[in-house]
């Protein structure tokens, strides 16, 4: 690391959380932004006279009319959907809506997240390919295209949504995969750099609720997307001038240290010890006593060994660390974009279909999202924390995997806890779940970069990291399939196979575990 890397990297480290905040995540916004498309009447159309909402006082876009052919006849009350007037569609709710509406934008959803993983894999690939200066400003490209295309999305062209919405996420996450690099230049607290990013992320999800509230005020989301493009422009900096065109490479661990040969003089046979250079010279702890050394030679034993070549990716992908790593993310990631996509019908359920009070708790959900700025550091202090635990150990890898039990088996226990709270279909327990939802995406999202940056090499973690994204975003499709399953059979049952799915993401830390003890104890026996 350079003086001038060294003197910058806390100036750094703002602008990438302050430019992953507020383009990074938008995507995890959805809850704000499918409400803001139903006051636009998003879809209105699939809803049938039979299955649309009776239309309250607040839904002033709606037309009741009563034809009837003679005074006599019975009359059968029809309604008509006003033309919507961007500048006057300050409506405080959303429009009623129906399940054919709901199963479409949630079908947006799906196809955007599922679409957006498959991006982030490619663009993971490009940046190893082609650096960080390349991804960046490709991801810009994609990110403009995205704004401008919900900008325009209307009821004459609401499938604009669909491509808008990917584009925003794929263009989003380029900035928390080359950002993340920046914890390279922290020998210590890399983790923390990493969930503070994360918890950036995080907050980019609010930026959807404030567009929320402007619209809700008489801003258009035509206007609010046209000044976030604008705003966009500031990641020009940080990608000419801050980051390189390449990488930051990542420190090494365990730099080599000249080795120096003692004869060890306690009454027996004699043996030969290997100490580095900065241990102090005379004296060396054996079986917990201090015992006097003889220095028979300051030539190295073996000679110092080359850096090592990178291991090869496939041997990466394959790994044991990296599969149930993959397997952990994508179970939980689906419960959390599953709470997601069913927020706005759930909310319509428990609340009764109230709309001022599912405003309200939506804007509650994305409020809290904000603490993720909180929570997600807090992962990282903990991954730090148990890296200081185990940094005396034997074995490199007992002290590569051993710091990641806990925060990942907290992970999953988080996990339980918002499939259950979600079993209680009572208002009282909303905020407990936003809560909670909150401590296990910011476990989620911090653990699963933080694991793959601090386990394998810095070169290849754009491309596990889209690899890890696109796997679990294939397998995030199923929440299509989930969403149809409850408008059959309810919530409930779709939420015990959530319970049954997440307990098996405990599987990947006490793997972790295991193997850790395993190899601990096989170098004390090799030393004994």
């Amino acid at each position: 690391m350079t003086s001038g890397q060294h003197r910058l990297r806390f100036l750094y480290v703002v602008w990438a959380i302050v430019e992953t905040m507020l383009f990074g995540g938008l995507i995890y916004g959805w809850s704000s932004l499918v409400f803001v498309l139903k006051a636009k009447f998003l879809y209105q159309d699939l809803c049938s006279e039979s299955k649309m909402a009776e239309p309250d006082n607040k839904t002033s876009n709606m037309l009741r009319l009563t034809i009837t052919s003679s005074p006599f006849d019975n009359s059968t009350p029809i309604y008509i959907m006003l033309p919507t007037d961007e500048r006057n569609q300050s409506s405080n709710t959303a429009a009623p809506g129906c399940e054919a509406q709901d199963s479409m934008l949630n079908l947006v959803f799906t196809v955007a997240s599922t679409l957006f993983c498959a991006g982030c894999a490619a663009m993971g690939h490009i940046n190893f390919k082609f650096g960080t200066r390349v991804t960046r400003v490709l991801s810009m490209i994609i990110f403009v295209t995205g704004t401008l295309m919900i900008a325009f999305v209307s009821q004459d062209v609401p499938w604009l949504i669909f491509p808008g919405l990917t584009l925003v996420g794929i263009g989003g996450i380029p900035l928390l995969v080359t950002n993340t690099q920046i914890a390279n230049l922290f020998s210590r607290g890399s983790s923390t750099i990493i969930g503070l990013l994360c918890g950036a992320f995080d907050i980019s999800a609010a930026v959807q609720l404030v567009i929320k509230i402007a619209f809700e005020k008489g801003f258009s989301l035509r206007h609010s997307y046209l000044v976030l493009t604008g705003l966009h422009s500031m990641v020009i900096v940080s990608t000419f001038f801050f980051l390189p065109k390449g990488f930051i490479s990542k420190p090494e661990d365990n730099p080599p240290q000249e080795q120096v040969t003692y004869r060890v003089e306690d009454g027996e046979a004699p043996s030969v010890v290997l100490l580095d250079k900065e241990e102090e010279a005379g004296v060396v702890i054996a079986d917990g006593k201090k015992q006097p050394l003889k220095e028979e030679s300051k030539t190295p034993l073996t000679p110092p060994p080359s850096p090592s070549k990178l291991p090869s990716l496939f041997s990466c992908i394959l790994s044991s660390s990296f599969l149930p790593h993959v397997i952990w993310l994508s179970i939980l990631q689906l419960r959390f974009y599953y709470f997601l996509s069913s927020l706005n019908p759930i909310l319509n359920n428990v609340l009764d279909g109230d709309q001022a009070q599912v405003s309200f708790y939506t804007n509650m959900s994305m409020y809290m999202m904000l603490a993720g700025i909180v929570t997600s550091p807090f992962a990282g202090i903990v991954y730090d924390w148990q890296k200081g635990i185990f940094n005396n150990s034997r074995s490199k890898l007992r002290r590569d995997l051993m710091p990641s039990v806990m925060p990942l088996m907290t992970g999953t226990i988080l996990g339980l806890l918002v499939t259950v709270f979600c079993m209680i279909p009572a208002k009282e327990v909303l905020y407990l779940t936003f809560i909670t939802v909150v401590f296990c995406r910011s476990f989620l999202y911090c653990m699963g970069a933080s694991f793959i940056g601090a386990v394998f090499p810095s070169e290849y973690f754009g491309l596990l990291y889209g690899l890890m994204i696109i796997s679990a975003g294939i397998f995030s499709f199923i929440q299509y399939g989930l969403f149809k399953w409850a408008e059959q059979a309810g919530y409930f049952q779709v939420n015990i196979f959530f319970l049954v799915l997440v307990s098996l993401s405990f599987i990947h830390p006490v793997f972790q575990w295991i193997r850790s003890r395993r190899a601990e104890s096989v170098v004390i026996t090799q030393e004994e």
